[in-house]
């Protein structure tokens, strides 16, 4: 694109800005595009890694570039061709990653095997055989590249190097300007591009963190300094600039500091301008609000938001703390990543999953069986009959246990109730273990991904997830496609290794997975672009410095971070290696320790005028420790005391204030009330004491799945209340509400409060569903009494169905149940042409059926009596009605009318797995069909009236068994409901909470679901 200019705006030039990290190419180009009044034609922004992938994409180099993961599998296959310890490695291992990273480094610093070999003979014992392990593992990594004619990170930039060399330009129309915001050191081959393209920009213009009045700590960034410095011939042709920081050009204060981060602390503190501060929090949690408070009072101070930065060691996990602390202050924040897609409970509980396969033993049972996602239906108590079973790992699947358990119990009572439900919990295992089972197999990654797509999709995850509040629900959709987006990058790079059609044991699978998703970062949607605080991370650091930073992980033994150890490449290798090539090719202990503390100075460097530390200190809400010894320094060098803990609320007898000493009699207890005895606050303090009680008790009974005072249990002199006030004949949603949700259930059955939806000035749904019901009685009713079954869906048959449609909505309209007059006229079309599709679907639907039972009421004084289910001597009665049945002389099909479009879900209704657990309405109306029309085999299907749809019907025959009006497990699985309803339990568990009015009752909206996945409260 040819740059273009506009009057009143800067004219756009041709650039190319190289920044260290992606979310610091992103901010460049936002400043760039803030800097020419909101237009970015003509700059390209962008890291080394994606440029190297422009640059061979401009010189037509159709090598493919290997992405980390294809990397780290040719790295174990190079380990098993070197043998030794190397050999027979799992990505899981941390050995594999040390070699990965081993043989990065070593191509990074372009060390052929030979020099390895060289190296070698001037050393003895372990460290010359490490070396002559490594050497045979880069000369089969090297191999292996070479055949599969690829290019690795560090190949591929040797080739964009050579490629700028010969005339490729990833500018087209040449570079005016020329960028280097931020980097620090770049490989020989990061170099020679970089080389390459200053000498092909008309002006370069070089930021570098070198910090010119303490060289001795700046030696990361010196080499590349030098070689800038070296570009005579370019700089007599170019123009070449190199910008310093000083540590002086600071405040008074904060130049202080860095002199005392640099050197030592200074003889005494200064005079002048400079905010410094120390912000200790108790544990990880309170270091994020000690962060909070200070952005706070850097924003009283008069510092924007944007003025103000915060530099994490680990931004990604600190991230979430920080956002949820900084909105408590209404301070907006600017992350640039969301949370880590692999700590997302969901995908925690999925890969344990794959690892589990289809053989689940005692662990894996009470993990995966317990939890809401996996086992929609619950297992309450699985753990407890697991124990009764005698369950253990490693002797067997748990739900064979549980087999032999329910087999070796006989009789009635107590012993059958408990037979029951050790047979329903061994089929919820089963029936997991099946789903499961396919991400056991040893098939290539093709299929291993495939497996999972479809494992999440029979599980049902989607829907589950997709009930969960906004947020939430929005997280864990995200995260599910970000699940199977890296299942596909794990079969891309399985491909690119050479190892497409290669079998891979489901580990080797699950631990590619993991390490994909650990790079994967959801997306932030709706975070600021700007005014807002930003949070970076060590490497982010690029640009101007910013008047304020916070810097976060200043605690003893974090600042500065320390180096990872190096197994496999140690000191003595590293030296003899550097000796051997007479160049710094890899980095040695005391190089890597310097650039960690590099790293520290310059994230200090960051702010200007104001500057704080935050750590995790020791206090009552966590873990902490004292600040780092440069930190002290640094504080001291201000003349800030650095506090020995986290601050921490006042004890009562020092609290000036009501909050304060209302939160320490809430800490003593009843006691604390008893000390503030005579005071405005004793009744006060008194209230807080039982509320906290009481939610105390109620919390523990969400955590244990169990009802409670407070939290769904209803006894005394209540329950007597309560059993007058349940109905002598159920409806099947009832049921199914109280298998949804018990609290639910009693709200609406005990209580009687109205699920009423929202005013709206269209039309309620509820009404929608009604008004098709009302349309297609009248339509097939009428067609079935002449004889015209089943209709053609042709013109005439359209006509008659609108006809017979007028008196339904004309009736809806005048009942005030269509909503806006204005809104009705638009929705009365779109509900025709809704009928006019039906009428079509069931001329291409009906499979030789005749309708014989139309909105069939049963139960409730209607002619049709109550359908009498029994077991254990209890007798419960059930009305309802249902929509349609259509019959043949042999068959007979149940058809539930849904005002829906998509199945979402719904196809677990017609498993008969599922009845009398979460699906209650289809075997009910399968029963009292097979009692109006006997003798035909029953089937049942959803039709979804906005597809308009059928799902695929479940088939049963007829006198099935477990539809015995007497005895049959769908009779005790009713009986056993209501009895639990009677006896007054209604536990807060919930299997989902979308679309449900009463949060603000429970309390516990959407957390239900969480506990029983093992999430923490």
């Amino acid at each position: 694109m040819r740059p273009v200019s506009r009057p009143g705006y800067p004219r756009p030039v041709p650039a190319l800005c190289l920044s260290p990290t992606p979310l610091a190419a992103a901010r460049a180009a936002r400043r760039l595009c803030d800097g020419q009044g909101g237009i970015l034609l003509g700059e390209a922004v962008t890291t080394l890694p994606r440029l190297v992938l422009a640059v061979l994409a401009a010189a037509g180099d159709r090598r493919p570039v290997l992405p980390p993961l294809a990397e780290r599998l040719l790295a174990l296959e190079a380990g098993g061709a070197a043998g030794g310890p190397l050999a027979g490695l799992a990505p899981s291992a941390g050995l594999s990653t040390a070699l990965w990273r081993t043989l990065s480094e070593l191509r990074r610093g372009e060390v052929a095997p030979d020099d390895l070999r060289q190296a070698a003979s001037s050393l003895e014992g372990a460290p010359a055989a490490r070396l002559a392990l490594l050497a045979r593992a880069l000369e089969a990594y090297e191999g292996r590249l070479a055949a599969l004619g690829a290019l690795d990170a560090a190949g591929a930039a040797r080739a964009a190097a050579e490629a700028v060399r010969r005339g490729a330009s990833p500018v087209p129309g040449g570079i005016d300007l020329l960028v280097l915001d931020g980097l620090c050191s770049l490989s020989p081959a990061e170099w020679d591009l970089a080389a390459a393209l200053v000498a092909r920009a008309r002006r370069t213009r070089a930021a570098l963190p070198y910090f010119p009045d303490r060289p001795d700590l700046s030696t990361p960034a010196e080499p590349l300094l030098r070689r800038l410095e070296s570009l005579h011939e370019v700089a007599a042709v170019r123009e070449v600039e190199v910008v310093l920081p000083r540590l002086d050009d600071r405040a008074p204060r904060l130049a202080a500091v860095l002199a005392a981060l640099a050197g030592g602390p200074a003889d005494r503190p200064p005079e002048g301008a400079g905010l410094v501060l120390a912000a200790p929090g108790a544990g990880e949690a309170g270091e994020a609000e000690a962060a909070a408070d200070a952005a706070l009072g850097l924003l009283e101070r008069g510092f924007a938001p944007e003025q103000v930065l915060i530099v994490s060691p680990s931004p990604r996990r600190a991230a979430g703390p920080l956002r949820a602390a900084l909105e408590a202050r209404g301070i907006p924040l600017a992350a640039g990543r969301g949370p880590a897609v692999a700590a997302v409970p969901l995908v925690e509980l999925l890969r344990e999953a794959i690892l589990a396969g289809g053989r689940l033993d005692r662990t894996a049972a009470v993990r995966l069986g317990s939890s809401s996602w996996l086992a929609p239906a619950g297992a309450a108590g699985l753990e407890g009959l697991l124990e009764r079973a005698g369950a253990l790992d490693g002797r067997g699947p748990a739900a064979a246990a549980l087999r032999r358990r329910a087999d070796s119990l006989a009789g009635g009572g107590a012993r059958g109730g408990e037979r029951a439900r050790l047979s329903a919990a061994a089929d919820r295992l089963e029936g997991l273990e099946a789903v499961l089972s396919p991400l056991s197999r040893t098939v290539p990654a093709r299929q291993h991904a495939r497996h999972l797509s479809v494992a999440i999709g029979q599980l049902g995850l989607r829907r589950r997830a997709a009930r969960g509040p906004l947020e939430v629900a929005a997280r864990d959709l995200a995260a599910l496609a970000a699940v199977e987006d890296a299942a596909e990058e794990v079969v891309r790079a399985a491909e690119l290794a050479g190892r497409g059609a290669a079998a891979l044991p489901p580990a080797w699978f699950e631990a590619l997975l993991g390490q994909a998703l650990e790079a994967a970062a959801l997306a932030t949607p709706g975070e600021p672009a700007a005014g807002a605080v930003e949070l970076v991370g060590p490497d982010d650091l690029a640009g101007a410095p910013v008047p304020a930073a916070v810097l976060l992980g200043c605690g003893e033994g974090g600042f500065p971070a320390p180096p990872a150890p190096e197994p496999l490449l140690r000191d003595p290798e590293r030296l003899a290696l550097r000796q051997r090539l007479g160049r710094p090719a890899v980095a040695t202990s005391g190089a890597r320790r310097a650039e960690a503390l590099h790293r520290a100075l310059v994230a200090a460097a960051a702010g200007t005028e104001a500057l704080a530390f935050a750590w995790a200190a020791p206090g009552p809400a966590g873990d902490g420790g004292p600040p780092a010894a440069l930190v002290e320094e640094a504080l001291a060098a201000a003349g800030v005391e650095p506090p020995r803990g986290a601050p921490v609320d006042p004890p009562l007898a020092a609290a000036h204030t009501a909050r304060a000493a209302l939160r320490a009699a809430a800490r003593l207890g009843p006691a604390g009330a008893a000390a503030l005895g005579g005071s405005a606050l004793e009744e006060r303090a008194q209230d807080a004491a039982q509320r906290g009680e009481v939610e105390a008790a109620r919390r523990g009974a969400v955590l244990a799945g169990a009802p409670a005072p407070f939290a769904g249990e209803v006894e005394g002199p209540a329950l007597a209340v309560l059993r007058s006030t349940l109905p002598g004949e159920w409806s099947p949603s009832q049921l199914e509400t109280h298998a949804r949700c018990p609290f639910r259930a009693f709200l609406r059955v005990a209580v009687g409060l109205p699920d009423a939806a929202a005013p709206d000035l269209d039309m309620e749904v509820r009404d929608q569903g009604t008004l098709l019901h009302a349309l297609l009685e009248r339509f097939v009713s009428a067609r079935v009494a002449r004889g015209a079954w089943p209709p053609r869906g042709d013109g005439p048959d359209l006509a008659e169905a609108r006809a017979l449609a007028e008196e339904p909505l004309g009736r809806f309209q005048r009942q005030g149940r269509t909503g806006d007059a204005a809104a009705w006229a638009g929705r009365r079309e779109a509900v025709l042409h809704q009928l006019d599709r039906i009428v079509r679907a069931e001329a291409r639907d009906h499979g030789g059926l005749v309708p014989r039972l139309l909105e069939h009421a049963f139960g409730a004084g209607q002619a049709a009596p109550p359908l009498e289910l029994a077991s254990g001597g209890e007798v419960v009665r059930l009305r309802g009605r249902i929509d349609r049945v259509d019959a043949g002389p042999d068959r007979l099909l149940v058809i539930d009318y849904k005002n829906s479009r998509g199945g979402g879900g719904r196809e677990e209704a017609l498993d008969p797995e599922a009845f009398g657990e979460r699906s209650f309405q289809v075997p009910a109306y399968l029963m009292t069909a097979a009692r109006e029309l006997p003798g035909r085999r029953l089937e049942a299907t959803l039709t979804l009236l906005r597809g308009p749809e059928r799902l695929p019907p479940v088939s049963l025959e007829a006198g099935d068994p477990r539809l015995a009006p007497a005895g049959g497990s769908f009779a005790a699985a009713v009986v056993a409901r209501v009895g639990e309803m009677r006896a007054g339990r209604f536990p807060i568990v919930s299997q989902g909470c979308e679309r449900c009015p009463w949060g603000a009752v429970c309390r516990f909206e959407g957390l239900a679901v969480r506990a029983a996945a093992g999430v923490s409260l």
